[in-house]
């Protein structure tokens, strides 16, 4: 067992990688989360970091996860960590082994949120 197994096992936390599409529903735009992959991870508070997204716009990073390497995650998925929505701003695979991936990450906030539902 690795040690980001062994880790992961042990203090991971239990997350689902999920992928958004946007759809216009009575003339109103929703955002639809499909394809669950649940899987654990390492997950960490961050402040203080900034990274730049797939737009090249500079984005607030709020968590940084350390995951089991796996090829369907990409920036363009979303994170659910318990009611929070987490979104993807970068994901570097270390040594470009395919073992561990770090996802940098930024808060969206809970789907009750009236602000969110946009």
């Amino acid at each position: 067992m690795s040690l980001l197994a062994h880790t992961l096992s042990r203090c991971g936390q239990n997350v689902t990688v999920e992928s958004r599409n946007m759809t216009i529903i009575n003339g109103k735009a929703s955002e639809i989360f499909s394809d669950p992959l649940p899987i654990r991870a390492a997950v960490k508070t961050v402040s203080g970091i900034t990274a730049f997204d797939s737009t090249n716009t500079e984005t607030v990073v709020t968590h940084r996860l350390c995951v089991v390497y796996t090829a369907a995650i990409t920036a363009e998925k979303w994170i659910r960590l318990n009611t929070k929505r987490i979104r993807i701003i970068s994901v570097e695979n270390c040594c470009e082994q395919n073992e561990t991936m770090i996802l940098l990450c930024t808060e969206r906030g809970s789907d009750g949120s009236i602000v969110n539902q946009a």
